[in-house]
């Protein structure tokens, strides 16, 4: 866009051929007091004629750029800069409207002169992390004194083709006294301070401050993702490191622990990791991807110290009923961190370390899950074992046990589901095996009508865990589908029940269904390998198992 003004100048002809150059006489509008202003006579006949013109109206430029004259004054030294700018000089590509050359490049360094002068002085060098307000001051004055210069000249130079120098000078003297914040001792928020200043002055569509050399800018922007990167990790590895240190002493209490303790940990790490993530977007995607594959790192190196930590203290602790919310706490960090690690990198960019994340944090969560099952089914057995023997047993003592572990669950959360879930799954697993374990004969003397009762059972358990979460109600029907085996006698039925339900819990129906089709003693052996044959027809692969199965059970009841 310069080049019109830094080419070299030659001129159309010989000078003795030259022809003067004469601006003629002419009248003004009427002034606002309606009065009649001739207009400058500018008469270049001759080399001096122009040196006198050219330092005339050089005189004009730096009463205009400095400050000095009323609104008046600029529009008169507005016409006569773009009369003359008009009138002389003939550029090398034949195309009249430019100073002449030497009286250009003087009103180039008068400009230069000028914004070198007018750049704000940079602020006193601080510690790290107490220059945001100074550095935020200096920012916002660089702009605004920028944006009023360049309005208040608009007007003046943009006909005479000044106007774009100025603009292009102040990036040229802004860039050093940037790269010279950004070799100061900056905290990360004061980093990402200077890159949101710049995006907004830059890319901003009504921003005063054009840079017309792309490399300037981005050199400027490059060197700040440079400076900042390492310093983001390093203050969000030792954030985690904190967070991780002080979840130690008050993140393990076994008895009982309050919401804001429970969910902590897995906030205060998302929230540190989304905070970088978010900021880095307000400047750009490119440094948001950047930042998100950093993050991605740091929460891989946070997930394996977690997990060492958290499998050492399983290996020391003894849990039950008792202590078991800390296991429920684990569950829900890993689940809630792997969550978080798959949203950290968009699905196109594969990674190691996402899935190494996952997979730690499964393998915790799944050891966790697995001793929360083994504490369940014990306070199950406990329970049943007795309800099963012994009359005037209430099995609400059981249902009572069941509430009080997941009220210590926060009720909105989606740990409360998965640990109800387990507690369904264990309770109707373990009333199954005491019922297979005891002779119908034997619970019609102590229960007197076992198949109601077993409805009954059916009925408040299913109640029971409704209230709990009715979601996790609707989904695990294993006890009530079960006990359509044993309250049913018909064979073609019980074809097309044992069927359905092979085909919904085929690892459960391998376990359960044979016995529980022997357990009344109503069917025949025959029978029974009638309607075992349709099963196994039409699903081969557990005919050894259930045969199996169905062998020790047949063993155990003494048939």
């Amino acid at each position: 866009m310069f080049k019109a003004f830094f080419r070299g100048k030659k001129t159309a002809r010989k000078k003795e051929d030259q022809l003067p150059l004469v601006m003629p006489m002419q009248h003004a509008e009427p002034s606002d007091a309606g009065e009649q202003e001739s207009t400058v006579d500018l008469t270049m006949a001759s080399g001096s004629g122009v040196e006198v013109s050219g330092k005339k109206e050089l005189d004009i430029l730096r009463t205009i750029l400095s400050e000095q004259s009323n609104p008046e004054d600029l529009d008169k030294a507005a016409e006569v800069l773009k009369r003359w700018s008009k009138l002389n000089g003939v550029t090398i590509d034949k195309k009249e409207g430019s100073f002449p050359q030497n009286w250009l490049c003087e009103y180039l360094q008068e400009i230069d002169q000028f914004v070198e002068n007018h750049i704000p002085t940079l602020p006193v060098e601080g510690r790290q992390g107490s220059q945001l307000k100074q550095l935020q001051d200096f920012l916002k004055s660089t702009q605004s004194m920028i944006c009023h210069e360049v309005l208040r000249l608009t007007p003046v130079l943009e006909d005479t083709g000044l106007l774009d120098h100025l603009i292009d000078s102040y990036s040229h003297h802004l860039f050093p006294k940037l790269d010279l914040l950004l070799n100061r001792d900056l905290s990360v928020k004061e980093t990402f301070c200077l890159l949101q200043w710049g995006k907004d002055v830059f890319f901003s569509s009504d921003s005063k401050l054009r840079v017309y050399d792309p490399l300037l800018l981005t050199g400027w922007f490059e060197r700040a993702k440079q400076k900042l990167l390492p310093e983001l990790q390093n203050d969000i590895s030792r954030t985690l490191q904190n967070i991780l240190h002080y979840d130690e002493p008050h993140g393990h209490n076994e008895d009982s622990m309050d919401e804001e303790t429970f969910i902590r940990l897995y906030i205060d790490v998302t929230q540190c990791l989304n905070c970088a993530i978010l900021d880095a977007k307000k400047v750009g995607l490119t440094l948001m991807h950047a930042v998100q594959i950093l993050c991605s790192e740091e929460l891989h190196g946070f997930a394996q110290k977690y997990v060492d930590t958290e499998n050492k203290r399983l290996k020391k602790v003894k849990f039950t009923e008792k202590n078991s919310v800390y296991l429920f706490r684990i569950i829900n960090t890993c689940m809630q961190l792997r969550c978080f690690a798959t949203q950290i990198i968009p699905d196109k960019i594969k990674r190691d370390d996402v899935s190494s994340t996952i997979s730690m944090l499964q393998k915790l969560e799944d050891k966790a899950s697995s001793i929360v099952q083994k504490i369940m089914t014990c306070l199950a057995q406990a329970n049943l074992k007795s309800y099963f023997k012994k009359k005037n047993v209430q099995i609400n003592i059981l249902m009572e046990a069941i509430h009080g572990q997941c009220a210590s669950l926060p009720p909105t959360l989606e740990i409360k589901m998965i640990i109800v879930k387990i507690a369904y799954n264990c309770v109707s697993k373990v009333y199954l095996e005491c019922l297979m374990k005891t002779k119908f004969r034997k619970l019609e003397k102590l229960w007197g009508n076992a198949e109601e009762k077993i409805k009954e059972d059916v009925q408040r358990f299913h109640e029971t865990f409704s209230k709990l979460n009715g979601s996790v109600a609707q989904q695990n029907q294993l006890l009530q589908r079960m006990s359509e085996v044993l309250l049913c006698s018909d064979v073609d039925a019980l074809k097309i029940t044992c069927c359905v339900l092979f085909r919904d819990f085929p690892h459960e129906s391998e376990q359960y269904v044979p016995g529980l089709l022997r357990w009344k003693g109503v069917l025949s052996d025959q029978q029974v390998r009638e309607v075992l044959d349709v099963i196994w027809d039409l699903y081969p692969n557990h005919r050894s198992h259930s045969v199996t199965s169905s062998f020790g059970f047949s063993l155990f009841c003494g048939k």
